[in-house]
């Protein structure tokens, strides 16, 4: 599987700031993709968020100032890199209008 990995810089903002939007807003935001379902467990303790489904497997994490997106993709999911990237970005606009 082609690996995905990409650091999102959120200045001014804490880590626990960080993984609380993260773990408050990842169902809403993977339920509006095309994924199919998908299991998602949360780690407070490490302040991320895991996630498995036949597209990818992934993990958020969120550290000081920046959010962490490792993922696994399917061949099927490797081509939408680009969207992903995109969806990444209006979500962190979105959530912290940054």
């Amino acid at each position: 599987m082609p690996s995905y990995k990409k650091d999102v810089k959120i200045p001014g903002k804490s880590a626990d700031e960080i993984y609380e939007k993260i773990q408050g807003g990842i169902e809403r935001f993977l339920s509006k993709t095309p994924i199919g379902k998908f299991d998602l467990s949360k780690d407070a303790k490490n302040r991320a968020v895991e996630v498995k489904s036949a597209m990818f497997n992934g993990t958020l994490s969120a550290r000081e100032g920046v959010m962490v997106v490792e993922a696994q993709l399917s061949f099927l999911a490797a081509p939408f890199k680009g969207k992903l990237d995109e969806g990444i970005e209006k979500w962190v606009s979105k959530t912290f209008g940054a």
